[in-house]
């Protein structure tokens, strides 16, 4: 899961270009989705810090 949500894979900036296909593939929200749509993109974007964060911890 963390692969394909772009949290975690080979390149070190936590998949943005896995984010950004992401984001280009969704195409366009209806307006009642908007809100259920950000919340889960903040979330991921905290456990996307979390994960960063751990695994720098592990590397040192």
């Amino acid at each position: 899961m963390l692969l394909a949500e772009g949290v975690a894979g080979p390149e070190k900036g936590g998949g943005s270009a896995a984010a950004a296909a992401a984001a280009a593939a969704s195409g366009g929200v209806s307006p009642d989705n908007s809100i259920e749509h950000s919340d889960y993109r903040a979330k991921l974007a905290q456990i996307r810090q979390i994960y960063h964060t751990e695994l720098e911890k592990y590397e040192q």
